[in-house]
């Protein structure tokens, strides 16, 4: 049986039962894979995970600088769509063989719908996913997931968002301290009696990470913001602000789709109103992010920040609105069970 890549760290003495337990809690609040987790939290390099990986797959990893440099003839190879799709970069082709980068070199499915696709043999490399994910980005234009801090930052910016967030960072501190703050928010909510403590968490959660925030509650059916509770510099500002949804397209679309948004919000009508609230201008970019129970939207987050931590700051904000969706079921299913 293949030895797990938790228990072969323990196995070599490079963590503790205290340290794996804390990647995994933390893997389990930010997703994504273990080692990836033990990267951003300081507790293993990316060259260490690439020969971890090696290891414990028994597939060899690429050279650090492999995916540096690649022809762009090469990156025609394999289909965009299989590349997203399976998240894989091709590095060489040798006659017949192709050598392509990939997270997990043992997803088999890929390996043969690639070779079938180009007619050639796969032959995977094991690659951390942090690298795979800056190499995707650089090569098709696929952007990082937010955890990874977005390429559309110059390199101060996302210094200092690797800084702040802890995305990566070499000692571990910052990310530690991410962990610290969204583990104190989950246990936070996994203890509230009432509607009202999980917007104040929510609340008291944007006010530490953000500029200006609002929690926005819809009237049953969706069709309406009835409540807003607003918190930063001038929270009065929120005071009074419920308007139809029709006239407010960015934000009905929010609401439609069940999908976050992430730009300029428009000057005009129930948007541009809420643009007002928030002090947002023509280049201060505003977050909306749906909560929904039951599969209906309840409420919609709203963030603004003139400090670019919004692009760094979605997941782990996302993660927050997830353990709250959860907070407002176990309400729901607690009033239930009362009523019975």
């Amino acid at each position: 049986m293949q030895m797990r890549l938790g228990e072969m760290l323990l196995k070599a003495g490079r963590l503790n039962e205290a340290q794996l337990e804390q990647v995994l809690n933390a893997q389990s609040i930010y997703g994504g894979r273990l080692g990836t987790n033990l990267v951003e939290m300081g507790l293993l390099n990316e060259d260490e995970l690439a020969r971890l990986l090696n290891q414990k797959l028994g597939v060899p990893s690429l050279e650090v600088n492999a995916l540096d440099a690649i022809a762009p003839e090469l990156l025609s190879v394999v289909p965009d769509e299989m590349v997203r799709r399976f998240r894989v970069v091709p590095v060489a082709l040798d006659g017949r063989r192709l050598t392509v980068a990939m997270a997990d070199p043992c997803d088999f499915v890929a390996i043969d719908e690639i070779g079938f696709v180009t007619g050639l043999i796969v032959v995977p490399r094991v690659c951390p996913e942090l690298r795979l994910a800056r190499a995707l980005e650089k090569h098709y234009g696929i952007p990082r997931i937010t955890r990874y801090v977005p390429a559309s930052v110059g390199k101060e910016e996302e210094e200092a968002a690797v800084a702040d967030r802890g995305t990566g960072s070499d000692n571990g501190k910052g990310r530690a301290a991410r962990y610290g703050i969204l583990r104190s928010v989950a246990e936070k909510l996994a203890t509230v009696s009432a509607e009202g403590d999980v917007v104040s968490t929510l609340l008291s959660y944007l006010t530490r990470e953000f500029d200006r925030g609002a929690f926005l509650g819809l009237r049953r059916g969706a069709d309406r913001v009835t409540r807003v509770v607003g918190v930063g510099t001038h929270p009065a500002a929120f005071s009074g602000i419920a308007f139809p949804l029709d006239d407010a397209r960015q934000l009905r679309m929010v609401v439609n789709d069940r999908r976050l948004f992430l730009g300029m919000l428009q000057p005009g009508g129930g948007d541009g109103r809420l643009r007002r609230a928030l002090g947002s201008d023509a280049q201060t970019p505003a977050l909306l992010l749906p909560l929904a129970v039951g599969g209906h939207v309840v409420a919609v987050l709203c963030v603004s920040d003139r400090h670019g931590r919004l692009a760094a700051g979605v997941f782990e904000l996302q993660r927050v609105a997830a353990m709250a969706e959860l907070a407002m079921e176990m309400l729901c299913i607690k009033k239930r069970i009362r009523a019975v």
